[in-house]
C-alpha cells in the first residue's frame, strides 16, 4: 500500500502539515522496546532468565508446554486422517486405548511422549476434548488452545515473536526482489470505524482459521518422516504460517 502524500493545509497555517500528522504516529524503535519489555513483565517473564516465571502455575503445564506443537499435530491428524472420520466425514468419536482408532495411538504417532491418561484430563481441562458416558473422547478443537494455560501462552508467544523476528531479519538480509524473500504483508488502515471490529474478527478467524488448516494438510503431506523414501537424506526445516489481527488505539 501506498502511503498518502504530504500536503500543507490551506484552511489554517497553524495547523500542521498532513506529513507531520503522519509522522507523529509512525512506529518508533522506541515504542517497540516498551511495548515488548510491558509484555514480558504481563507475562512473568524475567528477561534475565531463559524460562518464564510460572510461581503460581499449575505443575501439570510443566510437562504440556514442551509437546504443544506435537498435540497440535496430534488433533489435526483426529481432525483428517480417514481412520479417524465418521461416515460424514466429521472427527470420529474414539477410546482412550486398544487398537487403532484410539487416542493412545494418536499420542504415539505425534510423538507425545507423556501418560495418556494424563494427556486425557489436560485435553479435557483446557477444553480440547469432552468425554462422554460411554468412555468414548470427542475432540472440540482442531489446535491446541494455548491460551487456556500461562505457561503455554507464554511459550506461544515467545515463539510466535522469534519466528516473527527470524522472518524480518531473514527478509532485511536478501535481495528484495529475490526469491529468497519471505511472504510478509500487512492489510491495515487508520480509519477503520470502531463499530465494525466484532464483524472482522469473526472475518479473520472465518477466513485465516480455513487458510491455516489447508497449509496444515498441505505441511503435513510434505513431512519427512511420511516420506515413502525410508533412505531419503532429506533435511528437515522448522516451518511456521500465522495470521494475527491487530487493533490500536481509538485515535
Amino acid at each position: 500500500m501506498e502511503k498518502k502524500r504530504c500536503r500543507k493545509n490551506a484552511q489554517s497555517a497553524d495547523r500542521k502539515s498532513d506529513c507531520e500528522s503522519d509522522q507523529s504516529r509512525d512506529t518508533t524503535a522506541k515504542d517497540v522496546v516498551q511495548n515488548l519489555f510491558a509484555l514480558f513483565e504481563h507475562l512473568g517473564i524475567d528477561v534475565s532468565r531463559s524460562v518464564p516465571n510460572t510461581s503460581g502455575g499449575k505443575p501439570p503445564s510443566l510437562s504440556l508446554y514442551q509437546y504443544t506443537s506435537a498435540i497440535s499435530e496430534l488433533l489435526t491428524s483426529w481432525h483428517q486422517d480417514p481412520a479417524y472420520l465418521d461416515q460424514l466425514g466429521n472427527p470420529a468419536l474414539i477410546r482412550l486405548q486398544g487398537i487403532r482408532p484410539s487416542l493412545t495411538h494418536l499420542a504415539r504417532r505425534a510423538g507425545v511422549k507423556i501418560n495418556v491418561s494424563f494427556l486425557l484430563r489436560e485435553l479435557e481441562r483446557v477444553g480440547a476434548v469432552t468425554v462422554e458416558n460411554d468412555n468414548l473422547i470427542r475432540v472440540r478443537m482442531r489446535s491446541f488452545p494455548v491460551y487456556e494455560d500461562r505457561r503455554l501462552a507464554a511459550q506461544h508467544t515467545l515463539t510466535t515473536l522469534d519466528g516473527f523476528i527470524t522472518t524480518l531479519r531473514h527478509n532485511l538480509n536478501s535481495t528484495p526482489s529475490n526469491s529468497h524473500q519471505l511472504f510478509h504483508r500487512i492489510a491495515s488502515t487508520d480509519d477503520f470505524d470502531s463499530r465494525e471490529l466484532p464483524a472482522l474478527k469473526v472475518r479473520v478467524k472465518r477466513h485465516g482459521q480455513h487458510l491455516l488448516e489447508s497449509f496444515d494438510d498441505w505441511l503435513m503431506g510434505k513431512s519427512i518422516a511420511k516420506s515413502r523414501s525410508l533412505h531419503s537424506q532429506r533435511k528437515a526445516s522448522t516451518v511456521s504460517i500465522g495470521v494475527y489481527l491487530s487493533v490500536g488505539r481509538p485515535q
